[in-house]
């Protein structure tokens, strides 16, 4: 297999059973590429517009209008076998139901592939042909929050919400970030992370970059500045000042917004150890510390 075999899973999804194998090959990163740089802006209306382009990178449906059809009508159709599985068969789920999930499942299967062959594309293309690609240090988890809020204070607008949480998550920003991580590597360019704030509401004029929300307003599809009248699309405009962020700073984060474990403090790890540790043989099961 070119290497050393470390691990293999054995997964299932609704196309059917596969199989993959983790493979340590030794390979060295590759050598840097003597190419220009581009900043990325990953959006909703735009799933990628990069700064050198004059076009943005649309990903392709994912499911055809039947095949969101079919997928409401299952989804319902779920939903009320459930209900009759717990009113007259004690929660016990019935053949017709089992293919009904299966149904279910394999369009689900279908939609993540074809996300998933759109982002791989994307990323290989980035990675191969630029000198290092700026992205911005995005939150997804932040990003994508219910707006539902507590019985106490219900939320606001909580259906566009969920609208828009829904099409952030189908462009998956956070397994881009995770591709281009190895992929740049693998392909010798470099990926560079910025500060995400204020990239949508700058001037990407080098004359001017200033900053003002004004010049944006409602957050429309057109960037037009109030300080020196520069046009240009939203999307664009914010891919250009990834891209001069990511030149000047080298990708260099501060104050990041993405989450990350926090470390355990030395009562949870001597609470853990002691619960974890084995009762000493003619003991009562206690301890002294």
């Amino acid at each position: 297999m070119g290497g050393t075999l470390r691990n293999i899973t054995i997964s299932r999804n609704g196309t059917g059973w596969h199989v993959s194998f983790g493979v340590a090959t030794g390979a060295e990163p590759a050598p840097p590429l003597d190419r220009p740089g581009c900043g990325v802006d990953f959006g909703v209306a735009a799933s990628a517009y990069v700064s050198t382009e004059e076009r943005p990178r649309l990903m392709p449906r994912t499911l055809s209008t039947s095949e969101q059809a079919r997928l409401k009508h299952l989804e319902q159709k779920k939903a009320r076998q459930i209900a009759y599985a717990k009113k007259h068969q004690g929660g016990r789920y019935s053949n017709r139901l089992r293919r009904t999930i299966e149904q279910i499942a394999k369009i689900e299967a279908r939609q993540a592939n074809r996300r998933r062959d759109f982002t791989h594309k994307l990323t290989t293309d980035l990675a191969k042909n630029h000198g290092y690609v700026g992205i911005e240090d995005l939150s997804v988890r932040n990003m994508t929050k219910s707006a539902k809020g507590t019985a106490e204070q219900p939320g606001s607008k909580v259906r566009a919400k969920a609208g828009l949480n829904r099409s952030v998550l189908d462009n998956c920003p956070g397994e881009r970030r995770r591709q281009l991580d190895y992929k740049c590597r693998m392909y010798g360019s470099e990926l560079r992370v910025v500060p995400a704030f204020h990239t949508s509401n700058t001037c990407g004029n080098p004359d001017c970059g200033r900053v003002d929300p004004k010049s944006r307003p409602g957050c429309g599809r057109v960037f037009v500045c109030v300080h020196c009248g520069f046009e240009d699309d939203a999307d664009h405009n914010a891919a250009v000042e990834i891209h001069s962020r990511a030149r000047r700073t080298g990708g260099s984060v501060i104050n990041s917004t993405r989450r990350r474990p926090s470390a355990s403090s030395p009562g949870q790890v001597r609470r853990r150890m002691r619960e974890t540790q084995p009762p000493v043989p003619g003991g009562n099961g206690n301890r002294s510390r």
